[in-house]
């Protein structure tokens, strides 16, 4: 079948043309006629989203028990017709019969520090349909205009109609939108107001409500049935519960004499019940079940393997002891981010489903990356929740992208392709090597995806660009030194010595400014033969100047070092003033699908977590360690008789 020849459509037993479909004609045509598309609702097809489509004779006919199976089977058409146009070759004859292994295959928008902009919101849609993904779990935190507590809600945040008609559009794309909002913990986006500080288990912590407390309770459930208004198809309420931390501190809850899983079990059931009331069914992170009763490092895989036997033995009446304050309506959301076909994560799995309990399986395309998330896609842990999913019964799995460094968006679609890829017949799984060369041609189109691969090669410039800055300290994963770090010294007066110290950081700089102007004109030309997503190349441009600067303003820095003459010293000033252009490229690039810093008027949080994405309202929190670092070179320049290049206000 030609696909230039492809002039329509033919509709059998009410079927439709799937909704937003713009890449064939939509001209109707009464009978399967050479270069048309006939669609046909089929109950011998078993699977609800499964479909069969076949190529021959010129003309292509899909097959499916409903309209989103044929929405999958045209995405897959569409796909073929996308590479026989790009390589000059009709598509073959060919008969597919394709369904998911995995019913709910939702990826995790999470909104706790940004806010995309209404087009782009769409688009991630659209390309979720693409890929055959059909649910998202949306972190709204304050980013929904909540009319039962309008003061939780960012000055900037979207109407519950905005959300509501965007859910309406994921709707028609066999996408279920339900809201994820936070209780008990994470809750620093309610506690931080000065109205709702009495709601705080702790006065001095904005970061966990008193389950005692019924006026929190009034709270909760007001802003959970906003989210329910704004997501009115959703099947589900994930009612957050992670990472609580202190419970039982305050004097009401110290007085009830009950453990912390208790409070939190107590807690549970008043949400899950509200949450079924209402037609919703309940997910719940499940870490702090498991880490009241000492077994949190086992189900992770943190104990040495040896250990972990004995170590769930003895620990396990503890929780068996308090099965029955487990509600049986909710989805216990078992999250691993590793590898989670290994044993603690599988011991878990079982467990749950040995107490007849229901399980969702939570993966990531995203933890605490800044800027990029590297492990190329981190495919071999997406796929292990699949192949554990073959062992032992989950009803889902989610792929997390956290906020916590706030990458662009269009940084995880690597990982939530390779989420999409192995969440159909996973019983025939598919190499991560031709998936990622699958990845390239989808995204980029067949002429680029025969260039190498860029993205390996800019992932290897992140550790310097992470931590070349610092002598101590992280810029992904914060949280591991409470948010502290100290800047990399400059040179003292003695020669030379500076580059002595950090000699072996220098040869990487070197390097990395090589690396840099290669990725450089690698992507330029991925650029020229993309067919797609010059979006995402744009993004991937932007990340390789802002990476590459911290190799070259170190490599100046030694220069100026070692030689200590007027031109090291202006060719330092100069590679200085680069910053405002490297800085404004990037945003520029961001602009286009966030909108940038925060609103007027937005409280910051106390930031427990020491997330990066929080530290600043506006938007200095993406440069962090530059900015400090910049400080001290106007210092170094003032003090060698040079102007400084920047303001306190224009870094």
């Amino acid at each position: 079948m030609d696909p230039q020849t492809i002039r329509g459509f033919c509709l059998k037993k009410k079927a439709e043309i799937p909704f937003a479909q713009t890449y064939f004609s939509t001209q109707l045509y009464s009978t399967p006629e050479t270069g048309t598309i006939c669609l046909e609702l089929s109950k011998t097809i078993k699977h609800r989203e499964g479909y069969t489509l076949i190529v021959r004779d010129g003309r292509a006919s899909i097959k499916a028990q409903t309209q989103a199976g044929l929405l999958y089977g045209l995405q897959t058409l569409t796909q073929l017709a996308q590479d026989a146009t790009e390589r000059k070759l009709s598509i073959p004859a060919c008969a597919i019969t394709d369904h998911p292994s995995t019913d709910y295959r939702a990826i995790h928008i999470d909104l706790k520090h940004h806010l995309d902009k209404k087009e782009y919101m769409y688009q991630v849609l659209r390309r979720m349909a693409y890929y055959k993904l059909n649910a998202a779990i949306v972190e709204y935190e304050d980013k929904l205009g909540y009319e039962s507590y309008p003061i939780v809600a960012a000055p900037n945040a979207p109407s519950i109609a905005q959300w509501k008609e965007w859910a309406e559009y994921a709707h028609q794309l066999n996408i279920d939108i339900s809201p994820l909002i936070q209780g008990i913990g994470h809750a620093d986006f309610i506690l931080k107001h000065d109205e709702m500080k009495p709601l705080r288990e702790a006065p001095t912590s904005d970061w966990v409500c008193c389950p005692s407390n019924k006026k929190y309770y009034d709270v909760q459930f007001g802003l959970y049935a906003d989210a329910m208004r704004a997501t009115p198809h959703g099947k589900y309420l994930h009612v957050g519960g992670d990472e609580v931390g202190t419970l039982g501190v305050c004097p009401v809850c110290k007085a009830k004499q009950k453990t912390a899983l208790q409070h939190q079990m107590e807690w549970l059931k008043r949400v899950s019940d509200f949450a079924v009331a209402n037609g919703r069914t309940p997910i719940f992170w499940d870490d702090m079940v498991f880490k009241h009763v000492g077994l949190y490092e086992v189900i992770l895989d943190q104990e040495k393997p040896e250990r972990m036997d004995s170590i769930w033995a003895a620990r396990l009446p503890e929780l068996n002891k308090h099965i029955n304050l487990f509600p049986k309506k909710v989805v216990y959301m078992r999250w691993q981010y590793g590898n989670a076909n290994m044993k603690g994560n599988k011991m878990a799995l079982k467990w749950y489903n040995d107490n007849g309990l229901s399980v969702m399986g939570a993966t990531a395309a995203q933890t605490t990356c800044a800027m990029l998330p590297t492990g190329n896609g981190n495919f071999k842990n997406i796929e292990s929740f699949q192949l554990a999913h073959q062992t032992t019964p989950i009803i889902g799995v989610l792929c997390t992208a956290w906020d916590d460094a706030s990458p662009l968006f269009d940084t995880f679609w690597k990982g939530f392709i390779a989420h999409g890829q192995y969440s159909w017949n996973i019983a025939t799984p598919m190499k991560y090597n031709e998936l990622d060369h699958r990845y390239h041609i989808r995204e980029f189109g067949v002429a680029a995806s025969e260039l190498p691969d860029f993205r390996k090669h800019l992932e290897s410039t992140f550790p310097l660009w992470e931590e070349g800055l610092l002598d101590k300290g992280f810029r992904r994963g914060m949280w591991r030194t409470g948010g502290k770090y100290t800047i990399l010294s400059l040179p003292t007066k003695e020669k030379g010595a500076w580059s002595r110290t950090y000699a072996e950081r220098i040869e990487k700089a070197q390097k990395g400014c090589i690396e840099q102007l290669q990725l450089q004109q690698l992507l330029m030309d991925y650029r020229n033969k993309a067919t797609r997503n010059d979006y995402s190349l744009q993004v991937f441009e932007r990340i390789n100047d802002v990476t590459g600067y911290t190799a070259r303003l170190l490599v100046a820095l030694s220069t100026y070092d070692r030689e200590r003459d007027a031109s090291s010293l202006n060719n330092l000033r100069q590679c200085a003033e680069n910053f405002k252009t490297v800085r404004h490229n990037f945003e520029e690039v961001c602009a286009q699908t966030r909108h940038m810093g925060q609103p007027d008027g937005y409280i910051l949080p106390m930031n427990h977590h020491a997330h990066l994405a929080i530290r600043t309202a506006n938007t200095d929190w993406m440069f962090l360690f530059e900015i400090d670092f910049l400080k001290q070179i106007d210092e170094l320049l003032a003090a060698e008789g040079l102007s400084p290049v920047f303001s306190a206000t224009n870094l």
